[in-house]
């Protein structure tokens, strides 16, 4: 965006490429730079070495999302220029022209004005269909149209006016219907036969009639459903704007490179998860046709129901991941996902992130003095008890601890170790590593418990939220995770006690800090040494 001197409001400034400028110099345009949250933005512009007009307004979010749609038009309309023409049947004309009929309704629906406006918009539209007028300003969405249709109809009956004056006496189709067909069709990058035009013309004018009569009954306060609205096949049926590429199948294709290359289901899911909620948002599954201001508005959808945190871990990185995939496999031209900014206020920290002693002994008690609800599965009992506690002495994450199998849990190096690892669930390191089982697990009875387990998994599946519902129940202080405070109070007591901080790291699976750091292994019988020296709980 620029602004001129002396302005506050920003303007929309392109210029247009030099291969293509000569073919378009003084060709008009329509645009609806608007967006479903804030009033309309209807423009005429005029192609010269450069397009440039205001977006008027001076709240930035809305000139921002402005220029996203006007940016994504032009260039569409520059892609369109060069591309060769093609033929549609009756059928994809009539569908295409329902996206006319869309677009005032997706303008006006809610604020459709006057009455008399839309009265006089159709007696000029339909006065052009019969060529009974030479001349009437081009159908530009917003109608203003009154003087014009009094001019040459007089103020009395308008209906026997225009019965009056002969019919196909003159061809005015382009001159009112060109600039809405031209915005149909550079939005689905079609560059239509001349010889089709004409009829696409009139196809035009009768779906902008087919609006006017609907938006000047919901101006006279009736909103009941216009059965004329059924009569557009669905636009999916249109050949040539079927999506070349679906969001859905650009996540397929992403996921068997990610997964070939060791990406978890863990990540699967929550890639999907953002996917489906993108395309429900959009309500269409075409990745051509995603713009930055189909971005901007799903990010500010988002933003009414999750926070800027769930937004910025949660859904973006998987939208990113699958577009930028798609980019760099020359799938798409870009990465529509890339119009989102957004930053997360750094919060206040008021509290450590770790438990303190009483919260963990508070934990502890809870966890042993656990008894299982009637008909709650065993297993999902279990979690509940050993969870917190695994993690309390290993400082894993929960979800670590819960997917553990009988197998996993085994005496190696003269030790009882956990081996958490990656054949039995998501490790977010990607690699196993032995820890091993503090004394204090071992005289409450843990191993007693895995030895009378079944083989496979000790714990249910799904118990996850189960459990850190559960510890919430006990500590209540939503500054703290109920997870991952095990973890930090893990390294607040090695730091303490002056334990070797490279063994800290692979007992909880954080990476080395530096190169030299990654060289050698650290062993069960180090580990040992660091897990013995943490002071039981309680």
């Amino acid at each position: 965006m620029s602004k001129r001197a002396g302005s506050v409001v920003p303007q929309f400034r392109i210029r247009t490429p030099t291969k293509i400028v000569d073919r378009l110099r003084g060709k008009r345009v329509l645009l609806s730079i608007g967006s479903p949250d804030h009033r309309p933005c209807v423009k005429t512009v005029t192609i010269g070495s450069d397009i440039a007009f205001s977006l008027e307004t001076e709240d930035k979010a809305i000139a921002e999302a402005r220029q996203a749609n006007a940016l994504d038009h032009f260039r569409r309309l520059f892609e369109l220029t060069e591309a060769d023409p093609i033929h549609l049947s009756h059928k994809d004309l009539v569908a295409l022209s329902g996206e006319t009929y869309r677009l005032y309704q997706e303008i006006h629906n809610n604020e459709p004005g006057e009455p008399d406006a839309w009265m006089y918009h159709k007696a000029l539209s339909r006065a052009v269909l019969e060529g009974r007028i030479a001349n009437a300003p081009p159908a530009t969405l917003v109608p203003n149209e009154a003087s014009t249709a009094i001019e040459l109809f007089g103020s009395g009956d308008l209906t026997a006016a225009i019965n009056d004056l002969p019919v196909d006496q003159y061809d005015a189709i382009e001159d009112r219907f060109g600039l809405l067909a031209d915005w149909v069709l550079i939005r689905h990058r079609i560059n239509l036969e001349p010889g089709d035009r004409r009829r696409f013309l009139r196809l035009v004018g009768m779906a902008s009639l087919d609006a006017g009569w609907q938006l000047r009954r919901n101006a006279e306060g009736n909103y009941s459903p216009d059965p004329q609205a059924q009569r557009f096949p669905s636009i999916e049926t249109v050949t040539a704007v079927r999506p070349r590429q679906t969001i859905s199948g650009l996540f397929e294709l992403w996921w068997a490179e990610a997964k070939a290359v060791g990406r978890t289901q863990s990540t699967h899911d929550a890639y999907r998860g953002a996917v489906d909620r993108l395309v429900k948002h959009l309500g269409h599954d075409d990745a051509g046709r995603v713009t930055d201001a189909d971005m901007i508005a799903f990010k500010d959808a988002r933003l009414k129901v999750v926070s800027v945190k769930t937004l910025r871990d949660g859904d973006l990185p998987g939208i990113r991941s699958v577009f930028g995939w798609a980019v760099d496999n020359k799938k798409l031209s870009k990465n529509p996902a890339n119009a989102i900014k957004i930053k997360a206020e750094k919060k206040a920290r008021t509290r450590s992130k770790g438990f303190t002693d009483d919260e963990a002994k508070a934990i502890f008690v809870a966890c042993l003095g656990y008894q299982r609800k009637p008909k709650e599965d065993a297993r999902t009992a279990a979690a509940k008890k050993w969870g917190p506690l695994i993690a309390a002495y290993t400082g894993c994450r929960i979800a670590e601890a819960l997917q553990l199998r009988k197998e996993d849990v085994r005496k190696e190096s003269k030790h009882h170790i956990f081996d958490f690892n990656p054949a039995a669930g998501s490790i977010k390191s990607k690699s196993y590593r032995l820890v091993p089982v503090h004394r204090h697990l071992i005289d409450l009875g843990f191993l007693d418990f895995v030895n009378e387990s079944g083989d496979g998994p000790l714990f249910a599946k799904g118990a996850y939220k189960r459990v850190v519902d559960f510890v919430r129940t006990v500590i209540t202080d939503e500054r703290v995770q109920p997870n991952h405070g095990w973890r930090h109070r893990l390294k607040t007591i090695a730091r303490n006690l002056g334990l070797d901080h490279r063994v800290v790291d692979a007992i909880q699976g954080h990476a080395p800090r530096t190169a030299g750091e990654d060289y050698g292994d650290v062993t069960v019988l180090a580990m040992a040494r660091v897990i013995s020296a943490i002071p039981r709980v309680g």
